[in-house]
Protein backbone atom coordinates (compact mmCIF):
# COMPACT_ATOMS: atom_id res chain seq x y z
CA UNK A 1 0.00 0.00 0.00
CA UNK A 2 0.91 3.48 -0.73
CA UNK A 3 1.61 3.98 3.98
CA UNK A 4 3.52 1.09 3.99
CA UNK A 5 6.08 2.44 0.93
CA UNK A 6 5.98 5.47 2.50
CA UNK A 7 6.95 3.68 5.91
CA UNK A 8 9.52 1.93 4.19
CA UNK A 9 11.02 4.91 2.45
CA UNK A 10 10.98 6.79 5.28
CA UNK A 11 13.40 3.84 7.31
CA UNK A 12 15.66 3.39 3.98
CA UNK A 13 16.55 6.97 4.35
CA UNK A 14 17.06 7.40 7.61
CA UNK A 15 15.00 6.81 10.12
CA UNK A 16 15.48 7.15 14.21
CA UNK A 17 18.41 6.44 15.57
CA UNK A 18 19.21 2.66 16.24
CA UNK A 19 16.75 1.95 13.13
CA UNK A 20 19.46 1.73 10.71
CA UNK A 21 22.25 3.60 9.43
CA UNK A 22 21.01 5.60 6.28
CA UNK A 23 21.87 5.14 3.21
CA UNK A 24 23.59 7.97 0.60
CA UNK A 25 20.52 8.11 -1.68
CA UNK A 26 21.24 10.15 -5.39
CA UNK A 27 18.45 12.98 -5.98
CA UNK A 28 18.33 14.44 -9.88
CA UNK A 29 16.56 16.81 -11.55
CA UNK A 30 13.87 15.35 -14.05
CA UNK A 31 14.41 16.48 -17.84
CA UNK A 32 16.90 19.60 -16.69
CA UNK A 33 19.57 20.97 -19.03
CA UNK A 34 21.71 22.78 -16.41
CA UNK A 35 21.37 19.73 -14.10
CA UNK A 36 22.27 17.38 -16.60
CA UNK A 37 24.90 14.66 -15.98
CA UNK A 38 25.56 15.35 -12.80
CA UNK A 39 24.51 12.14 -11.73
CA UNK A 40 25.66 8.71 -12.60
CA UNK A 41 27.72 7.83 -15.19
CA UNK A 42 27.75 6.92 -19.53
CA UNK A 43 24.95 4.90 -20.59
CA UNK A 44 28.06 3.29 -23.00
CA UNK A 45 28.29 -0.61 -22.51
CA UNK A 46 31.40 -3.03 -22.42
CA UNK A 47 31.93 -6.48 -23.34
CA UNK A 48 35.03 -6.88 -24.69
CA UNK A 49 37.16 -8.89 -23.38
CA UNK A 50 40.49 -7.89 -23.94
CA UNK A 51 41.10 -4.21 -22.53
CA UNK A 52 44.35 -2.13 -21.88
CA UNK A 53 42.19 -0.13 -19.01
CA UNK A 54 42.33 -3.67 -17.29
CA UNK A 55 46.39 -4.50 -18.24
CA UNK A 56 44.58 -6.83 -20.35
CA UNK A 57 46.65 -6.51 -23.95
CA UNK A 58 45.27 -8.34 -26.76
CA UNK A 59 48.08 -9.86 -27.89
CA UNK A 60 50.11 -10.72 -25.17
CA UNK A 61 47.14 -12.14 -23.19
CA UNK A 62 45.52 -14.24 -26.06
CA UNK A 63 49.22 -15.53 -26.31
CA UNK A 64 49.40 -16.76 -22.30
CA UNK A 65 45.87 -18.01 -22.20
CA UNK A 66 46.67 -20.51 -24.72
CA UNK A 67 49.06 -22.49 -22.17
CA UNK A 68 46.35 -23.76 -20.37
CA UNK A 69 46.29 -26.20 -23.21
CA UNK A 70 48.46 -29.43 -21.95
CA UNK A 71 49.81 -29.77 -25.55
CA UNK A 72 50.57 -26.01 -25.73
CA UNK A 73 53.08 -26.41 -22.61
CA UNK A 74 54.28 -29.54 -23.35
CA UNK A 75 55.74 -28.25 -27.32
CA UNK A 76 56.95 -25.46 -25.48
CA UNK A 77 59.26 -27.63 -23.56
CA UNK A 78 60.21 -29.51 -26.41
CA UNK A 79 61.12 -26.74 -28.42
CA UNK A 80 63.27 -25.31 -25.58
CA UNK A 81 65.01 -28.93 -25.22
CA UNK A 82 65.51 -28.89 -28.79
CA UNK A 83 67.19 -25.57 -29.11
CA UNK A 84 69.31 -26.36 -26.03
CA UNK A 85 70.69 -29.71 -27.37
CA UNK A 86 71.15 -27.81 -30.98
CA UNK A 87 73.06 -24.95 -29.02
CA UNK A 88 75.18 -27.31 -26.50
CA UNK A 89 75.58 -30.82 -28.22
CA UNK A 90 77.57 -31.87 -25.44
CA UNK A 91 74.37 -32.15 -23.26
CA UNK A 92 71.91 -34.31 -25.90
CA UNK A 93 71.50 -34.76 -29.44
CA UNK A 94 68.30 -33.05 -31.20
CA UNK A 95 66.99 -35.60 -33.52
CA UNK A 96 65.14 -32.91 -35.33
CA UNK A 97 65.79 -29.33 -36.46
CA UNK A 98 63.92 -27.10 -33.18
CA UNK A 99 62.32 -24.78 -36.00
CA UNK A 100 59.99 -27.97 -36.79
CA UNK A 101 58.25 -27.73 -34.03
CA UNK A 102 58.99 -24.57 -32.51
CA UNK A 103 57.99 -23.04 -35.54
CA UNK A 104 54.57 -24.79 -35.86
CA UNK A 105 53.75 -24.30 -32.36
CA UNK A 106 54.30 -20.50 -32.76
CA UNK A 107 52.07 -20.58 -35.77
CA UNK A 108 49.71 -22.30 -33.90
CA UNK A 109 49.58 -19.39 -31.09
CA UNK A 110 49.55 -16.73 -33.32
CA UNK A 111 46.26 -18.67 -35.39
CA UNK A 112 44.55 -18.68 -31.79
CA UNK A 113 45.34 -15.13 -31.17
CA UNK A 114 43.98 -13.98 -34.22
CA UNK A 115 41.17 -15.96 -33.94
CA UNK A 116 40.39 -14.58 -30.45
CA UNK A 117 41.10 -11.20 -31.70
CA UNK A 118 39.01 -11.18 -34.41
CA UNK A 119 36.05 -12.40 -31.60
CA UNK A 120 37.09 -9.47 -29.18
CA UNK A 121 36.77 -6.83 -32.40
CA UNK A 122 33.16 -8.68 -32.99
CA UNK A 123 32.05 -8.24 -29.31
CA UNK A 124 33.25 -4.00 -29.76
CA UNK A 125 31.04 -3.86 -33.01
CA UNK A 126 28.16 -5.50 -30.84
CA UNK A 127 28.63 -2.74 -28.63
CA UNK A 128 28.84 0.28 -30.87
CA UNK A 129 25.68 -0.83 -32.38
CA UNK A 130 24.17 -0.77 -28.93
CA UNK A 131 25.65 2.56 -27.94
CA UNK A 132 24.89 4.39 -31.12
CA UNK A 133 21.02 2.60 -31.06
CA UNK A 134 19.01 6.22 -31.15
CA UNK A 135 16.05 5.97 -28.40
CA UNK A 136 13.42 9.04 -28.06
CA UNK A 137 14.69 10.89 -25.28
CA UNK A 138 13.33 14.47 -23.94
CA UNK A 139 16.70 15.93 -22.50
CA UNK A 140 14.89 18.22 -22.09
CA UNK A 141 14.49 18.37 -26.11
CA UNK A 142 12.34 15.67 -27.52
CA UNK A 143 14.59 13.86 -30.51
CA UNK A 144 16.43 11.12 -31.02
CA UNK A 145 19.39 10.69 -28.65
CA UNK A 146 21.91 8.20 -28.93
CA UNK A 147 21.81 5.38 -26.32
CA UNK A 148 25.45 5.90 -24.98
CA UNK A 149 23.94 9.81 -24.29
CA UNK A 150 21.57 8.95 -21.82
CA UNK A 151 22.25 10.37 -18.63
CA UNK A 152 20.09 10.09 -15.11
CA UNK A 153 17.14 12.69 -15.01
CA UNK A 154 16.28 12.08 -18.96
CA UNK A 155 13.15 11.15 -19.99
CA UNK A 156 13.19 8.20 -22.64
CA UNK A 157 9.66 8.20 -24.65
CA UNK A 158 9.95 4.01 -25.27
CA UNK A 159 6.98 2.09 -28.29
CA UNK A 160 5.71 -0.87 -27.70
CA UNK A 161 8.67 -4.15 -28.10
CA UNK A 162 11.24 -1.68 -27.88
CA UNK A 163 14.42 -3.04 -25.51
CA UNK A 164 14.83 -0.86 -22.36
CA UNK A 165 18.40 0.96 -22.60
CA UNK A 166 19.06 1.78 -19.29
CA UNK A 167 17.06 1.81 -15.81
CA UNK A 168 14.15 3.53 -15.67
CA UNK A 169 11.52 4.34 -13.67
CA UNK A 170 7.84 4.72 -15.46
CA UNK A 171 6.18 7.53 -14.89
CA UNK A 172 2.74 7.39 -17.28
CA UNK A 173 1.65 4.83 -20.54
CA UNK A 174 -1.37 4.59 -23.10
CA UNK A 175 -2.38 1.96 -20.55
CA UNK A 176 -4.95 2.60 -18.20
CA UNK A 177 -3.95 4.21 -14.94
CA UNK A 178 -0.21 4.50 -16.52
CA UNK A 179 0.85 0.53 -16.32
CA UNK A 180 2.81 -1.23 -18.66
CA UNK A 181 3.94 -4.85 -19.30
CA UNK A 182 7.47 -5.90 -19.83
CA UNK A 183 9.27 -9.24 -21.36
CA UNK A 184 12.19 -9.91 -18.76
CA UNK A 185 13.47 -13.40 -20.69
CA UNK A 186 16.79 -11.82 -21.93
CA UNK A 187 17.37 -11.15 -18.19
CA UNK A 188 16.17 -14.03 -16.09
CA UNK A 189 14.92 -16.12 -18.43
CA UNK A 190 11.02 -15.81 -17.76
CA UNK A 191 8.93 -15.78 -20.08
CA UNK A 192 5.77 -14.03 -18.98
CA UNK A 193 5.05 -10.75 -18.98
CA UNK A 194 5.72 -8.45 -16.12
CA UNK A 195 3.38 -5.56 -14.43
CA UNK A 196 4.92 -2.47 -13.94
CA UNK A 197 2.83 -0.21 -12.36
CA UNK A 198 4.12 4.25 -11.78
CA UNK A 199 2.95 5.87 -8.90
CA UNK A 200 -0.82 6.41 -9.08
CA UNK A 201 -1.07 10.03 -8.94
CA UNK A 202 1.38 10.97 -11.09
CA UNK A 203 0.16 8.91 -13.78
CA UNK A 204 -3.30 10.57 -13.26
CA UNK A 205 -1.54 13.71 -13.48
CA UNK A 206 0.25 13.25 -16.54
CA UNK A 207 -2.22 11.58 -18.47
CA UNK A 208 -1.85 8.96 -21.64
CA UNK A 209 1.07 11.60 -23.09
CA UNK A 210 4.21 11.22 -23.95
CA UNK A 211 4.78 15.04 -24.12
CA UNK A 212 2.69 15.29 -20.76
CA UNK A 213 5.05 17.69 -18.85
CA UNK A 214 7.23 16.48 -16.06
CA UNK A 215 8.82 18.92 -13.30
CA UNK A 216 10.30 17.67 -10.77
CA UNK A 217 12.89 15.40 -9.08
CA UNK A 218 13.59 11.83 -8.27
CA UNK A 219 15.96 10.55 -5.58
CA UNK A 220 16.50 6.73 -5.47
CA UNK A 221 18.94 4.60 -3.64
CA UNK A 222 22.13 3.74 -4.86
CA UNK A 223 23.04 1.09 -7.65
CA UNK A 224 23.01 -2.66 -6.57
CA UNK A 225 22.67 -5.55 -8.45
CA UNK A 226 19.50 -6.56 -6.32
CA UNK A 227 17.12 -6.46 -9.37
CA UNK A 228 14.13 -7.57 -7.19
CA UNK A 229 14.62 -4.61 -5.03
CA UNK A 230 14.74 -1.10 -5.71
CA UNK A 231 13.65 2.39 -3.23
CA UNK A 232 12.81 5.90 -4.53
CA UNK A 233 10.79 8.51 -4.18
CA UNK A 234 9.29 11.05 -6.80
CA UNK A 235 8.63 14.99 -6.04
CA UNK A 236 6.69 16.65 -8.79
CA UNK A 237 5.95 20.63 -8.99
CA UNK A 238 3.46 20.30 -6.33
CA UNK A 239 6.37 18.98 -3.58
CA UNK A 240 4.06 15.66 -3.14
CA UNK A 241 6.75 12.96 -2.55
CA UNK A 242 5.36 9.90 -4.34
CA UNK A 243 7.41 7.03 -3.16
CA UNK A 244 8.71 4.27 -5.93
CA UNK A 245 9.62 0.69 -5.20
CA UNK A 246 10.63 -2.50 -7.92
CA UNK A 247 7.06 -2.66 -9.30
CA UNK A 248 7.68 0.90 -10.90
CA UNK A 249 11.36 -0.08 -12.19
CA UNK A 250 12.02 -0.96 -15.88
CA UNK A 251 15.17 -3.01 -16.32
CA UNK A 252 17.86 -1.80 -19.28
CA UNK A 253 17.52 -5.65 -21.58
CA UNK A 254 13.75 -5.65 -20.78
CA UNK A 255 11.19 -5.46 -23.79
CA UNK A 256 7.96 -3.30 -23.35
CA UNK A 257 5.04 -4.76 -24.52
CA UNK A 258 1.08 -4.38 -25.12
CA UNK A 259 1.71 -0.56 -24.67
CA UNK A 260 1.58 1.83 -27.91
CA UNK A 261 4.27 3.75 -25.22
CA UNK A 262 5.39 4.41 -22.28
CA UNK A 263 6.99 7.26 -20.78
CA UNK A 264 9.62 6.94 -17.74
CA UNK A 265 12.56 8.48 -16.42
CA UNK A 266 16.23 7.34 -16.07
CA UNK A 267 17.85 6.58 -12.92
CA UNK A 268 20.63 4.02 -13.73
CA UNK A 269 22.97 4.35 -16.71
CA UNK A 270 25.89 2.24 -18.30
CA UNK A 271 27.92 -0.10 -15.27
CA UNK A 272 25.54 0.80 -12.79
CA UNK A 273 22.57 -0.78 -14.65
CA UNK A 274 21.39 -3.62 -12.35
CA UNK A 275 21.87 -6.14 -15.34
CA UNK A 276 25.24 -4.38 -15.54
CA UNK A 277 26.17 -5.02 -12.53
CA UNK A 278 25.14 -8.65 -12.26
CA UNK A 279 27.88 -9.38 -15.23
CA UNK A 280 31.16 -10.24 -15.25
CA UNK A 281 33.99 -9.81 -17.42
CA UNK A 282 33.97 -12.26 -20.62
CA UNK A 283 35.50 -15.40 -19.15
CA UNK A 284 38.58 -17.14 -21.02
CA UNK A 285 36.73 -20.60 -21.02
CA UNK A 286 37.87 -24.15 -22.34
CA UNK A 287 34.73 -26.08 -24.00
CA UNK A 288 34.48 -30.30 -22.97
CA UNK A 289 36.52 -30.89 -25.91
CA UNK A 290 39.59 -29.09 -24.69
CA UNK A 291 39.19 -30.37 -21.31
CA UNK A 292 38.99 -34.16 -22.66
CA UNK A 293 41.79 -33.43 -24.64
CA UNK A 294 43.81 -32.54 -21.94
CA UNK A 295 42.79 -35.25 -19.57
CA UNK A 296 43.27 -38.14 -22.95
CA UNK A 297 47.36 -35.66 -23.50
CA UNK A 298 48.19 -36.72 -19.44
CA UNK A 299 47.06 -40.59 -20.29
CA UNK A 300 49.24 -40.19 -23.14
CA UNK A 301 52.17 -39.08 -21.27
CA UNK A 302 52.32 -42.24 -19.18
CA UNK A 303 53.23 -44.91 -22.22
CA UNK A 304 54.95 -42.00 -23.89
CA UNK A 305 57.46 -41.73 -20.79
CA UNK A 306 57.58 -45.47 -20.46
CA UNK A 307 58.86 -45.75 -23.95
CA UNK A 308 61.20 -42.80 -23.52
CA UNK A 309 62.68 -44.13 -20.18
CA UNK A 310 63.11 -48.03 -21.41
CA UNK A 311 64.92 -46.82 -24.80
CA UNK A 312 67.46 -44.88 -22.87
CA UNK A 313 68.40 -47.54 -20.34
CA UNK A 314 68.46 -49.64 -23.59
CA UNK A 315 71.09 -47.17 -25.17
CA UNK A 316 72.68 -46.56 -22.00
CA UNK A 317 73.87 -50.15 -21.67
CA UNK A 318 73.73 -51.80 -25.42
CA UNK A 319 77.44 -51.96 -26.57
CA UNK A 320 76.22 -51.52 -30.61
CA UNK A 321 76.99 -48.19 -31.70
CA UNK A 322 74.66 -45.80 -32.20
CA UNK A 323 76.01 -41.91 -33.68
CA UNK A 324 72.75 -41.16 -34.56
CA UNK A 325 72.37 -40.52 -30.82
CA UNK A 326 75.43 -38.87 -30.41
CA UNK A 327 77.09 -35.83 -30.74
CA UNK A 328 78.86 -35.98 -34.21
CA UNK A 329 81.77 -33.63 -33.27
CA UNK A 330 82.79 -35.81 -30.41
CA UNK A 331 82.39 -33.27 -27.72
CA UNK A 332 82.48 -34.96 -24.40
CA UNK A 333 78.89 -35.30 -22.39
CA UNK A 334 78.60 -32.97 -19.49
CA UNK A 335 75.53 -34.70 -17.94
CA UNK A 336 75.12 -38.77 -17.07
CA UNK A 337 74.68 -40.32 -20.40
CA UNK A 338 71.75 -42.24 -19.31
CA UNK A 339 69.95 -38.71 -18.44
CA UNK A 340 71.38 -37.71 -21.90
CA UNK A 341 70.14 -40.61 -24.12
CA UNK A 342 66.60 -39.88 -21.91
CA UNK A 343 66.17 -35.90 -23.26
CA UNK A 344 67.35 -37.25 -26.94
CA UNK A 345 64.38 -39.82 -26.66
CA UNK A 346 62.04 -37.64 -25.06
CA UNK A 347 62.53 -35.44 -28.19
CA UNK A 348 62.21 -38.07 -30.57
CA UNK A 349 58.71 -39.65 -29.42
CA UNK A 350 57.50 -35.89 -29.10
CA UNK A 351 55.22 -36.83 -32.42
CA UNK A 352 53.20 -39.18 -30.47
CA UNK A 353 51.16 -36.08 -28.98
CA UNK A 354 50.55 -34.20 -32.36
CA UNK A 355 50.63 -30.43 -32.38
CA UNK A 356 48.02 -30.39 -35.47
CA UNK A 357 45.60 -31.69 -32.83
CA UNK A 358 44.52 -28.40 -31.97
CA UNK A 359 44.85 -26.47 -35.21
CA UNK A 360 42.13 -28.71 -36.19
CA UNK A 361 39.93 -28.13 -33.32
CA UNK A 362 40.34 -24.61 -34.31
CA UNK A 363 39.05 -25.05 -37.44
CA UNK A 364 36.22 -26.97 -36.86
CA UNK A 365 35.00 -24.52 -33.79
CA UNK A 366 35.07 -21.65 -36.87
CA UNK A 367 33.09 -23.58 -39.35
CA UNK A 368 30.55 -24.69 -36.83
CA UNK A 369 30.76 -21.29 -35.80
CA UNK A 370 29.94 -20.24 -38.96
CA UNK A 371 27.06 -22.84 -39.70
CA UNK A 372 25.24 -21.56 -36.67
CA UNK A 373 25.03 -18.02 -38.32
CA UNK A 374 24.02 -19.20 -41.56
CA UNK A 375 20.93 -21.65 -40.10
CA UNK A 376 17.70 -20.63 -41.67
CA UNK A 377 15.67 -22.12 -38.66
CA UNK A 378 17.74 -20.11 -35.99
CA UNK A 379 16.93 -16.87 -37.67
CA UNK A 380 13.76 -14.84 -36.32
CA UNK A 381 12.58 -12.92 -39.45
CA UNK A 382 10.03 -10.84 -37.71
CA UNK A 383 12.95 -9.10 -36.07
CA UNK A 384 15.58 -9.93 -38.94
CA UNK A 385 17.76 -11.64 -36.01
CA UNK A 386 20.04 -14.38 -37.14
CA UNK A 387 21.79 -16.53 -34.46
CA UNK A 388 25.04 -14.49 -33.24
CA UNK A 389 28.00 -16.72 -32.24
CA UNK A 390 29.81 -14.67 -29.80
CA UNK A 391 32.61 -17.29 -29.24
CA UNK A 392 33.58 -19.96 -31.07
CA UNK A 393 34.75 -22.51 -28.24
Amino acid sequence: SAGRARRMLALMRGGPKGEGAPLAWRTAAICTADQRGRVGVNNSVSTIKYKLSAFKPWFPYAIIEQFRRAANVYYLVISVAMIIGESAPQLWVTPYASWSTSGVLVFVLILTALKEGYEDLRRYRSDRAENNAKVLARAPQKGPLLCKDLRVGDLVVLRDRQVLPADAVLLTSSAANGVAYVDTANIDGETNLKLREPPLEVAHALGSSEDAAVVGTISFEPPSRHIHNFSGSLKMRDGVEHPLTASSLLLRGSVLRNVEFALAVVVYTGSETKVAMNSTETPSKMSLVERTINASLGAIMVPYLIFTTVSAAIATTSTVQTPYLEDSGGTAVIIPAFLSFWVTFFILYCFLIPISLYVTIEVVNLLQAWLITQDTEMYDPKTNTPAVVRSSN
